[in-house]
């Protein structure tokens, strides 16, 4: 069996060997907080949703159903608005090779 004076010295020494880990570490950095970079994640972010809806710029009703047409987009942009329609309420609409085809229930 362990004697507990022994034991707790290991524990002490332990306990040492990783507090003085701990101030080394930290002592290690630069003390001065980093600043980030003066507005790059929400200039990026607003930069996106204006190139969302670039050649789009006005017409848009707010809560209203939109059929939207994506394309390709240039470089760096994985798709852009290539077409949109509004939705009429009460018309079925379906789709026709690449494109929209409705109101199907136009009738004499």
């Amino acid at each position: 069996m362990r004697s507990p004076g022994r034991v707790l010295v290991v524990v002490l020494l332990l306990a040492g060997v990783g507090a003085l880990a701990y101030l080394l570490g930290r002592a290690s950095v630069d003390p001065r907080p980093v600043r980030a970079a003066s507005g790059g994640y929400t200039e990026g972010y607003r930069a996106g949703r204006q190139a969302a809806f670039s050649g789009f710029d006005g017409g848009w009703s707010y809560g209203e159903p939109y059929i939207v047409s994506l394309s390709r987009g240039g470089p760096g942009v994985t798709y852009r608005v290539a077409r949109r329609w509004p939705m009429l309420p009460g018309e079925t609409y379906r789709r026709c090779g690449g494109w929209i085809c409705g109101p199907l229930n136009a009738g004499p």
